[in-house]
């Protein structure tokens, strides 16, 4: 009876701000175990891992939290600092998560050493020089600098961004912006934390900040779910040798680049290429040392080239090129650039293999709907190359005046 009678007083007490709390926990708990899982099962993404660590800590924080809430009922300056620090540690970890996905080679330790300086000015605040409203509002300061920073990482190419880029981006800034609003509501609570300012602070701390906690969280799992699924369309769509686009990425992207070319009405070319005398390279030197040789030639060729032009490996020692807003005469100089640098470089290793390669140039024509047709008229002029002796660029237009 005894223990009954206590459970219903412990119930009794139960808040609004105790319930809340429970739900943060369990959101918390449930997303440290979703990025783990991520992590786990999607190539152990580094960041995926930070993020983990940053909602087991915010799980640990909240489960403290609502231990000493149910436990006692004044706040205690001490435990308050260690919570607060609790919660610099796991925005520090979320940061640094979003900082490593940005650059894999940021480190963490800046952020650790800031989330400590933060900890310690609370502990000033809360122990030295007791003071709520500067205890409150640096470590609400500190969580809006380390979700600004979040979001500068995500939405550095903002109008590049995928959608769940964006949307976390607006997500981190709100979070941002609720951080700073909170902070200066706080700093108004005065030394003692009383008054109508500390009601507000509180209010807006119980009813704002968990929403925002939890839909940071969910919207980082959607950018992990998106992450992966670009991760995937890159491996279905590229090489994995060169990584170069394989046939059917090169196919994709520029049966999309010819449909534009014939809206905007712009010149486009295409163009097949084929390393001569491949078969002779792996027999003499064997399979690796032609896989260096296609790697070489895919490098070579991805320098010489503008960025928004295409290269995929089509077939064995086969590639092809479209380049953009490019007229066949044109295309042929940047071909022979392409043929002159081949022949010139060669293959790294202590081999030192000199190769060539033939080509076939051909341009967009108003009848041509689809890849098909250039890509036949590309591969007649590389078949007159190969029959002119190799090592030589032929126009399919010339071919055909001639």
């Amino acid at each position: 009876m005894a223990g009954a009678s206590g459970g219903l007083r412990v119930w009794g007490t139960m808040s609004a701000t105790v319930i809340i709390l429970i739900a943060l926990i369990f959101s918390a708990a449930m997303l440290t175990g979703v990025m783990l899982i991520a992590w786990r099962s999607f190539g152990r993404p580094r960041h995926a891992l930070l993020w983990a660590a940053a909602f087991a800590v915010a799980t640990v924080e909240w489960v403290a939290n609502l231990a000493f809430r149910v436990a006692y009922a004044q706040d205690d300056a001490t435990f308050y600092a260690a919570i607060a620090g609790l919660g610099c540690l796991s925005n520090a970890l979320l940061a640094a998560g979003f900082a490593r996905r940005s650059r894999p080679q940021a480190g963490i330790t800046p952020f650790l050493i800031a989330a400590a300086t933060a900890a310690l000015l609370i502990v000033g605040a809360a122990v030295v020089v007791p003071h709520d409203g500067v205890r409150d509002a640096t470590g609400l300061l500190f969580g809006g600098v380390m979700m600004a920073i979040s979001a500068a990482h995500v939405g550095r190419r903002f109008r590049t961004a995928s959608l769940p880029e964006r949307s976390v981006t607006l997500m981190l800034l709100l979070f941002a912006l609720l951080d700073g609003a909170m902070a200066v509501v706080a700093l108004r609570q005065g030394i003692a934390g009383q008054g109508e300012a500390f009601a507000l602070f509180r209010t807006i701390l119980v009813l704002l900040y968990p929403p925002a906690f939890i839909g940071v969280g969910i919207f980082s799992v959607f950018l992990v779910a998106a992450d992966l699924a670009e991760t995937m369309r890159m491996l279905a769509t590229s090489d994995v040798l060169t990584g170069v686009y394989n046939r059917r990425g090169f196919e994709d992207a520029a049966e999309r680049a010819i449909r534009n070319a014939h809206r905007q009405r712009q010149p486009l070319s295409v163009v097949v290429a084929d390393i001569d005398g491949f078969k002779a390279i792996n027999d003499r030197y064997g399979h690796g040392v032609g896989d260096q040789a296609l790697c070489h030639f895919a490098n070579r060729i991805e320098r010489l080239v503008r960025r928004g032009d295409l290269i995929g490996r089509i077939g064995g020692e086969e590639f092809a090129l479209l380049l953009v807003n490019t007229c066949p005469a044109d295309a042929i100089d940047v071909i022979e650039r392409i043929r002159r640098d081949i022949a010139a470089m060669p293959v790294s290793g202590p081999d030192h293999i000199v190769m060539t390669a033939s080509f076939g140039v051909t341009g967009l024509r108003p009848g041509d709907i689809s890849l098909a047709s250039l890509l036949a008229r590309a591969d007649r002029a590389l078949y007159r190359s190969k029959l002119d002796g190799r090592d030589r660029v032929t126009s399919a237009e010339a071919l055909e005046e001639a």
